[in-house]
């Protein structure tokens, strides 16, 4: 009977472990499986991490286990499967904003669970049972902790598949004779800025980018590992970095011939800690281009570009005459934009484009002007423009059936990004707008100085402000009430859907409605 009782509490423990280490590891996998970041994350929810009430209550068959008698044992596995069934279905899953993917690392993470556990039953069951259940039990009350542990077990393992991978998309690259790499970094605007590059350059070459926001070291070899042939002429490959050094790791794999820096800002800050650490990782990009025929294509609207030091050959873009390629005569409009680009020594070309806002023509006079440098003719640059549409959830302008307008600005928000934004709901003019925003993170010490200037800049655009989430809105709040905003035209939800509730509420047909940054599920 004892064993009986042993084994159904044994498989209770592996289906509530389950529960809990699969949340933790899609937490990890959205920071990237960057174990010190997944550690961030577990004291900035500690009351998550530690659940007083399971570890209460799974502390409780320990304690009747040490008693020591026949009946103090079957009355501690009854208790013990009583506690871990209560755990088991009052744990809902939590809602996915970006779903959790089961990779093949994470398959071998669950493995590594496996492994442990089987070895631990088989001890449960030829040892002292009662012993080496305590010890799962701690496991259990434990579990997110237990992701750290997990990853840190196998990461000799992950670091040599991960090599193998690099390896393979290095010869791969190697082996396609003439394929030229354009590089893509800086702060924000990475991503819109690549599908604009590889939208024009499609137009004269056989080109392949990293798809969707694949920017890490891995989603990029994964990207040339899985999609390039010897077909490509160019690979348009997006480069994120969170921490110093995470740039060159991707330089050294590709070689880049072009790069492209879009802006160098405070983001990541919790990571890099401060801003020279910023301008070092995105100019990795610059430091690796080839001294005969690299060139820097470099965003001259941005101080912190123009204040860093460059050694390789430089083009400038922009939106001033100080550039050597820039954008005259703008027009923009509730429809898009359109606007001229000077070309050194050449006509200008008249760009029109479905794409809203001052950075998104800085973009692509940036794309135009590596276009330029790659024997792309005016016909195919402006073909090549018609044909850029607004990356999902990055200023992506969408009609409701009632007639009001979303502004869908959702993903991954910036500092000069959320201005522009700003900026585009300001210009409906004779519409009732209403933002909805949680704010910008990943800032650091500098998160509440960031997003008291966002509340400054939405008294100036907003009639109506939403703001999602108590805490971490507080220096929106007081940015919007520095500005004498009025408190009657403020709400604050408790989470996005609520936030969306109160929209419904108030929108009307005239009305245009900004969603500037969703967090995801780690900031939830």
């Amino acid at each position: 009977m004892e064993k009986v009782l042993l084994n159904f509490s044994l498989i209770l423990v592996l289906i509530y472990f389950y529960k809990i280490t699969r949340h933790g590891l899609h937490i990890w996998q959205l920071e990237n499986y960057y174990l010190d970041r997944y550690v961030a994350w577990m004291k900035r929810y500690i009351k998550k991490v530690f659940n007083a009430k399971a570890i209460v209550l799974l502390f409780i068959p320990i304690l009747i286990f040490v008693i020591n008698a026949d009946w103090a044992r079957v009355t501690g596995y009854v208790f013990e499967i009583l506690v871990l069934m209560y755990l088991i279905f009052t744990n809902k899953k939590q809602k996915e904003k970006k779903p959790f993917v089961v990779t093949a690392r994470i398959k071998r993470v669950y493995t590594t669970y496996l492994v442990l556990f089987a070895i631990a039953a088989v001890c449960a069951n030829v040892f002292d049972s009662v012993v080496v259940l305590s010890i799962i039990n701690g496991c259990a009350m434990f579990a997110y902790l237990f992701v750290y542990v997990v990853g840190t077990i196998n990461k000799p393992i992950e670091g040599t598949i991960r090599r193998g991978f690099c390896k393979k998309a290095k010869n791969k690259l190697k082996d396609i004779p003439g394929l030229k790499v354009v590089g893509i970094t800086g702060s924000y605007g990475k991503t819109s800025t690549k599908y604009i590059v590889n939208t024009i350059l499609s137009q004269k070459y056989n080109t392949l980018m990293t798809p969707e926001s694949y920017n890490t070291t891995m989603g990029v070899v994964r990207t040339i590992n899985e999609k390039l042939t010897s077909m490509h002429q160019l690979f348009v490959c997006e480069m994120g970095a969170k921490y110093v050094g995470d740039i060159k790791e991707i330089t050294d794999i590709v070689n880049p011939t072009y790069g492209l820096v879009t802006a160098i800002g405070p983001q990541h800050l919790d990571t890099f800690k401060n801003l020279d650490n910023v301008r070092k990782t995105k100019l990795e990009l610059v430091d690796s281009l080839p001294d005969d025929e690299g060139i820097a294509f470099l965003n001259w609207e941005d101080e912190n570009i123009r204040n860093s030091r460059i050694t390789k050959k430089s083009v400038k873009f922009g939106l001033t005459p100080e550039a050597d390629y820039y954008a005259e005569n703008i027009e923009i409009t509730e429809r898009g934009s359109s606007f001229d680009v000077v070309i050194p020594e050449k006509e200008s070309i008249r760009i029109k484009t479905k794409l809203l806002g001052n950075l998104n023509i800085l973009n692509i006079v940036g794309a135009v002007a590596i276009a330029d440098k790659l024997g792309l003719s005016a016909d195919e640059i402006k073909m090549g423009a018609k044909y850029i549409r607004p990356v999902p959830h990055r200023l992506e302008l969408r009609q409701n059936p009632n007639g009001s307008i979303i502004i869908d600005d959702a993903y991954n928000s910036n500092t000069k990004g959320a201005k522009m934004a700003l900026e585009v709901l300001k210009s409906f003019e004779h519409k009732k707008r209403i933002l909805i925003t949680p704010g910008i993170v990943d800032l650091g010490d500098k998160a509440i100085e960031i997003n008291q200037e966002l509340g400054r800049n939405a008294a100036d655009s907003a009639d109506f402000v939403i703001l999602v989430g108590a805490q971490q809105t507080v220096p929106i709040y007081n940015g919007l009430r520095e500005k004498n905003y009025p408190e009657s035209n403020i709400y604050v939800a408790k989470n996005l859907q609520d936030g969306l509730a109160k929209m419904n509420q108030i929108m009307t047909k005239d009305s245009v409605i900004l969603l500037e940054n969703d967090l995801p599920d780690n900031y939830l």
